[in-house]
């Protein structure tokens, strides 16, 4: 099939490398290297090394990108890690359709930043739907959905390289069944959400929370995202690496007590409520500094805010 595709960075490159070996790529439209506060350059890159033509836009409105997008003739507008809305009138430009990779089991986890919002929330999994798009993000008929499961060890980037590693299968199985006339299915109305992007304020740790979801916050943004932050002295750390204690530490949140487990032991929670056992830091990094040991950084009676 005759595919435009729209994408960026590494998961629109693994996507249109799948697609090029089994499809025909006309035109491929990605946002410039340095998009927002990204520097990724993979689709870009990629379709040079593959003699496919090439449009940089921010908005795919754009009205070269519309015109490239029309002069393809596409049978498949397809779609991964767009990060912009695409207008109506492009998605009417494809033959058969128009659809998305997103990186979540919708209806749940539409949006932004489903990978670390799943881990925040404590799921045990995830995975990808290839859905046709229409004008509102992330709400049209399923195509197919790979599941991937998330462990009480991974992080945000173990999980993200686990779905890199699925989508071009994913893509490909959505294309094979759009070509064989397989009707996409209409997202359930149970259990639907939209998540906002993600901001570095949004990273904060509570220390009020429990160890579970302090836990999750940190393994949620791993890097290369950005980390978990709390502050002492005023000063901003972001923490690395966590874990929960051998015994419980409780008082007063955000508190730390001691040197122990390899790292440094922290209050969190409430400390009547049952699973409030602190949490060890063991590794953390100063604002404009380089990851440390938390034990060469904190010292027992240190506030973390």
């Amino acid at each position: 099939m005759r595919i435009a595709f729209l994408g960026y960075g590494e998961m629109g490159a693994a996507v249109l490398a799948g697609i090029a070996a089994e499809h025909e790529p006309t035109v491929v439209v990605t946002h410039p290297a340095r998009f927002g506060d990204l520097h990724e350059p993979h689709v870009a890159k990629l379709a040079t090394e593959l003699g496919l033509p090439v449009v940089e836009a921010r908005d795919a409105g754009d009205a070269q990108v519309v015109a490239a997008l029309r002069a393809a003739r596409p049978d498949v507008l397809m779609s991964a890690n767009w990060r912009t809305v695409i207008p109506e009138a492009v998605l009417a430009i494809p033959a058969l359709l128009p659809l998305n990779v997103h990186d979540a089991l919708l209806p749940g986890y539409a949006g932004f930043g489903a990978v670390n919002w799943a881990i925040r929330n404590g799921e045990r999994e995830t995975g990808l739907t290839v859905h046709v798009m229409e004008p509102e993000l992330d709400t049209g008929p399923v195509l197919w959905q790979v599941t991937v499961p998330i462990g009480p060890q991974d992080t945000a980037t173990t999980v993200q390289r686990r779905l890199l590693d699925a989508y071009p299968e994913a893509a490909l199985t959505a294309l094979a069944r759009a070509e064989a006339g397989i009707k996409p299915v209409p997202q359930h109305a149970g259990g639907a959400s939209f998540y906002h992007r993600i901001t570095e304020a949004d990273t904060r740790i509570d220390w009020r929370l429990p160890t579970a979801r302090v836990l999750d916050l940190v393994r949620a943004h791993s890097d290369p995202f950005v980390n978990a932050w709390c502050t002492v002295a005023g000063a901003k750390l972001y923490v690395k690496r966590a874990a929960r204690p051998s015994r419980p530490h409780r008082g007063s949140p955000g508190r730390v007590v001691r040197r122990t487990d390899g790292g440094v032991a922290v209050v969190c929670g409430r400390s009547w409520e049952a699973g409030s056992d602190g949490v060890v830091l063991l590794v953390v990094q100063p604002e404009n500094g380089s990851p440390l040991p938390a034990a060469d950084v904190l010292r027992p009676g240190n506030r973390l805010e």
